[in-house]
């Protein structure tokens, strides 16, 4: 295959097509910055796009330009479909074109241990600045501004949520006794803005006037938080609440 009919080639005339730059693509697609898919664009790739990198191009290019881009055209780089016959297959429902990749999952590392009672208490640092990808809102979530996603730092919460997972968290509603929660704590040197901010993601066990009680997973143990130190509480979305 010559350099003229390689995958980056054909990926940068849809691309081009479709008046957009590499870093435009990249943010539509749903990636943080143009370098994570700067090596699909070379022209010298000559591999298959994966399923998922591919959909997330069509999702991003479809309906672009003259004469618009079909998804079959994108979906055809993954070397599974031909671009003249290749249909999107249908689901009942809520199909995966209504549910746009606008969801903004934030940075977070592993903190430092709050010391609660003499025990360390595993602590996340969460930065709602840094939006490290967007994932699929379910359209029961359409519009909802105050919905976000973080990954889950530390062992403290299995088997509940593992090292890496993936959570939503809503800012609208309170969380009651028994729900998982984003516990936002309070610093001695908040300022204006967006910054990092240090947050518990624990399990809300009893609520007073002085104090939330929390619930850890591992390992296993309750503690209490005085509510003087406590910024707000978001509540993390079960999975009744991502499908309705």
């Amino acid at each position: 295959m010559t350099t003229q009919d390689t995958t980056g080639a054909q990926l940068n005339r849809l691309r081009d097509r479709a008046g957009l730059s590499l870093r435009a693509l990249a943010a539509k697609a749903g990636y943080a910055a143009a370098s994570s898919i700067q090596r699909y664009a070379d022209p010298g790739f000559d591999g298959a796009l994966g399923v998922d990198v591919a959909a997330r191009f069509a999702d991003a290019m479809e309906g672009e330009g003259d004469p618009p881009i079909t998804r079959a055209e994108v979906l055809a780089l993954t070397g599974l479909i031909a671009a003249s016959n290749g249909q999107p297959f249908q689901m009942e429902g809520a199909s995966a074109g209504r549910m746009h990749r606008d969801l903004p999952v934030y940075g977070t590392a592993l903190g430092a241990a709050e010391i609660v009672d003499g025990e360390a208490i595993e602590q996340t640092t969460l930065n709602r600045a840094e939006v490290v990808e967007y994932k699929r809102r379910p359209p029961i979530l359409d519009g909802r501004a105050d919905v976000y996603g973080l990954y889950v730092q530390g062992s403290s919460m299995q088997p509940r949520f593992r090292d890496g997972a993936t959570v939503f968290v809503e800012s609208r509603k309170r969380p009651a006794i028994g729900d998982d929660a984003v516990i936002y704590l309070r610093t001695p040197d908040e300022v204006e803005g967006e910054r990092p901010s240090s947050v518990l993601i624990k399990t809300i066990v009893r609520k007073t006037a002085s104090y939330v009680e929390l619930e850890q997973y591992n390992p296993a143990c309750t503690f209490r938080i005085p509510m003087e130190r406590i910024d707000r509480m978001d509540r993390v979305l079960t999975l009744d609440d991502m499908i309705g």
